[in-house]
């Protein structure tokens, strides 16, 4: 689209519709200019995978350390020191994906809120930023969030789709917004498109959250798995809904990004 490059803060490089492809994701992200990655881990044998992919594309990729709510059930107290032990590398840029998830319990309410509260905990003692996940929980989530919100260095809320008031609690404790392909849904994301205007230009960020969540408004024809070479059709549509051009779209999420990672 053109030469600004962006930066795709949430891919699930680890899922096998991606990993088992990564030199053709790789090939596409470079020529859509996507400057770098965070890979998404679920569980720590994803953030295993994920360090591997990234020795094996150096200067490319990220990513976090953590449990995804739906993998909480196999949270246990050995994982904080193997959390901690993986924060040391310099490839480990925040701690997630974690928060509660209630629309699919896949673990107890009880499993997940234990889990995000030690990964906070986690996040905290090693100074690193949080990739929070909340879907259908809000008022747990924001309420386990707001008593650590001072202790953490940044949060970031990915893949928001939410309501106005739950957009406002967020920026509220100073959270950094994740918008995905979901906003060129015009059925399940157009209440994004009013939304969007809140969101302060410094805590806008953009992600792909691939394989997942491919972008309605790409132009050309694809196999209908996302990856991270799409994440220009966010940031287009981003950029209509505000009236902006796509340039400061794109300078602005990229900015935010470096910062918030410290990449």
């Amino acid at each position: 689209m053109n030469n600004i490059g962006l930066i795709d803060i949430g891919a699930n490089l680890t899922h096998p519709e991606l990993y088992n492809q990564l030199d053709k994701i790789v090939e596409n992200l470079q020529s859509a200019n996507i400057k770098k990655v965070i890979i998404t881990s679920s569980n720590l044998e994803d953030t295993k995978t994920a360090l591997n992919i990234i020795n094996l594309y150096p200067g490319l990729f990220y990513t976090t350390a953590g449990f995804h709510p739906h993998n909480a059930k196999d949270f246990s107290l050995d994982d904080v020191d193997k959390i901690h032990d993986y924060g040391e590398d310099k490839n480990i840029v925040a701690i997630g994906e974690c928060g509660l998830d209630y629309y699919r319990e896949y673990s107890t309410k009880e499993q997940q809120i234990y889990c995000f509260e030690e990964q906070l905990l986690i996040a905290e003692s090693l100074e690193l930023p949080v990739f929070l996940h909340e879907r259908h929980a809000h008022k747990d989530f924001a309420k386990i969030l707001k008593s650590h919100i001072n202790k953490i260095k940044n949060s970031v809320v990915h893949c928001f789709t939410g309501t106005e008031n739950e957009l406002k609690t967020y920026l509220d404790m100073g959270c950094y917004i994740g918008i995905t392909g979901w906003i060129s849904d015009t059925n399940r994301g157009k209440h994004l498109h009013d939304l969007l205007k809140y969101i302060p230009e410094d805590r806008l960020m953009v992600e792909t959250d691939a394989p997942y969540l491919i972008p309605l408004n790409i132009p050309f024809k694809h196999n209908g798995i996302n990856e991270p070479s799409f994440l220009n059709f966010v940031a287009q549509t981003i950029a209509e809904c505000l009236n902006k051009d796509i340039n400061e779209i794109k300078e602005a999420t990229y900015r935010n990004t470096k910062r918030f990672f410290s990449i």
